[in-house]
């Protein structure tokens, strides 16, 4: 276990002394902000490694500053780029470098000053060269500490995507309250609206209905001695058949005396060509007249005809109820997103629209150049929340991917698909969605790999070993500088993960 410990810029080398003290565990992470000046010399690093020793603690730093990097390397402390790099690495302390001295041997006895010819050149020589050898060895040195030590370099690459697509069926349930990965169920919130409209319909379908009522007149024959009057709206018929009734239009008075007439004129009651009958076939009177007078026509009834009108049908009736409940389902997915929260949407075959009453203002058979039609309706939907379906499919993906790769952050494009079909409360929705995986990489893994190679070599290397999506970049100090430094701890690695596709 490793404690974390973020460190801020105006903290001085006692808050982090005292910060390390009280530390419940003995491995601590710092992460070093920039400008954090208490750290920027040798001698803060040195305090922070006598307070590490002090209080018996393993400390690493995550930093980017050269400075502080150089100077905790040189005391032994684990340096890292990132703390999830710190966190996934085995390491520890190491004693702190410490220059080299070179100890002479000491000069062998001399003879006595007297006894020495020359002595005083000799003494010269030797020293001049051993001041040559210490210069020449102080130049290697250098030039060795300079190769080693001077040079740093920073890498960045963009590892290339893998794009992974899967299809399924997911269950949207409104009775649930979260994800079920097993079953692959999603929890919806149900919305419900009510809904109405009207539409119109040009009826086609001609038909022949009764027109005029035929038309002539009856004479009535006296059955008594006194004169009878005939009222109008008195009922004559035919007697063969069918009977067809005729009404008087006219108050109609037979003179007395059995035997006596009088012409009436009547119309048919029923219009149409029915009423058209010949001569001699009205015979009946209906009524108490039937015992005053006795009726015969003894011309023929004309004039009832027919005529050609539009009539409603039942197949006009059920294409307009059709289109105008196709009307409604096209308006209930825009009337039920205005009842939607931020992030919701709602599937579109989720969507129902059930009517609840509906009046048309025809009858079928009744004449009409045009049938009304007014409904009212329920309109259902489930409200569903991305987030939700995104997870589900995250988890999807993720148990296809290949083993070293991670789902991109925002890396998941979800599409629903048709053909949504209810199953009692639930709504089986296929779904189509492709994730963006990216290779995990080690940084220090990378520094390793290209310590010590050239520029050129290093940058042919990781385009060879890692699929990327653009060149990768190396820079290098000093500038001009053609190597990478031995050392991988000089070499910092920031891997940038590709934009996902739109």
């Amino acid at each position: 276990m490793q404690q974390i410990i973020q460190l801020r810029p105006e903290d001085d080398i006692a808050t982090i002394r005292a910060r390390i003290q009280a530390a419940d565990l003995a491995r601590i992470v710092l992460v070093v902000p920039r400008n954090c000046w208490a750290l920027q010399s040798e001698r803060g690093l040195q305090l922070l490694r006598r307070a590490a020793d002090d209080s018996g603690a393993h400390v690493a730093l995550v930093a980017h500053d050269e400075r502080v990097r150089e100077y905790a390397e040189e005391y032994g402390f684990p340096i890292f780029n990132s703390l999830a790099q710190a966190q996934r690495a085995r390491w520890r302390m190491l004693p702190p470098l410490r220059a080299t001295g070179l100890r002479l041997a000491p000069p062998p006895p001399t003879a006595p000053e007297s006894t020495r010819p020359f002595a005083w050149a000799s003494d010269w020589i030797r020293e001049w060269r051993r001041a040559l050898a210490l210069l020449a060895g102080a130049l290697l040195m250098l030039c060795l500490a300079a190769f080693f030590l001077v040079p740093t370099a920073q890498v960045r690459i963009v590892p290339a995507y893998l794009a992974l697509t899967t299809t399924t069926d997911i269950v949207v349930d409104s009775s649930i309250g979260q994800i079920n990965a097993e079953t692959r169920a999603i929890p919806a919130r149900r919305l419900l609206r009510d809904i109405s409209g009207t539409a119109q319909l040009q009826t086609t379908t001609t038909k022949n209905i009764p027109n005029a009522r035929a038309t002539g007149t009856v004479i009535f024959t006296n059955l008594r001695a006194e004169e009878t009057m005939i009222p109008p709206g008195a009922i004559v018929k035919t007697s063969a058949g069918v009977p067809i009734r005729f009404t008087t239009t006219t108050t109609t008075t037979v003179p007395a005396g059995i035997g006596s007439r009088a012409e009436a004129p009547v119309q048919a009651v029923d219009p149409g060509p029915s009423g058209n009958v010949k001569a001699l076939a009205i015979n009946v009177v209906e009524g108490s007249l039937a015992l005053v007078v006795r009726v015969i026509n003894t011309k023929p009834m004309v004039s009832g005809n027919l005529r050609a009108v539009k009539v409603v049908t039942a197949d006009d009736k059920k294409k307009l109820e059709e289109q105008l409940l196709q009307q409604l389902k096209q308006q209930a997915p825009s009337l039920l997103r205005a009842m939607l929260k931020p992030g919701e949407f709602i599937p579109p075959d989720s969507v129902l629209v059930d009517v609840v009453d509906q009046q048309f203002d025809h009858a079928v058979d009744e004449p009409a150049e045009v049938l009304n039609l007014k409904m009212t309706a329920s309109a259902f939907g489930l409200a569903v929340e991305q987030e939700n379906v995104q997870a589900l499919m995250s988890l999807i993906l993720k148990r296809q991917m290949q083993t070293g790769y991670d789902l991109l952050p925002n890396g998941v494009r979800v599409e629903v698909l048709p053909g949504g079909k209810f199953q009692g409360i639930q709504l089986r929705q296929p779904i189509r969605a492709i994730g963006y995986t990216t290779p995990q990489l080690d940084a220090a893994k990378v520094a390793r790999a290209v310590q010590g190679k050239s520029v050129d070599e290093a940058k042919q290397y990781l385009s060879n070993a890692v699929s990327l999506a653009q060149p990768p970049e190396i820079r290098v100090t000093p500038p001009g500088w053609l190597w990478m430094p031995w050392l991988a701890f000089r070499i910092a690695v920031f891997i940038e993960p590709q934009a996902a596709a739109p």
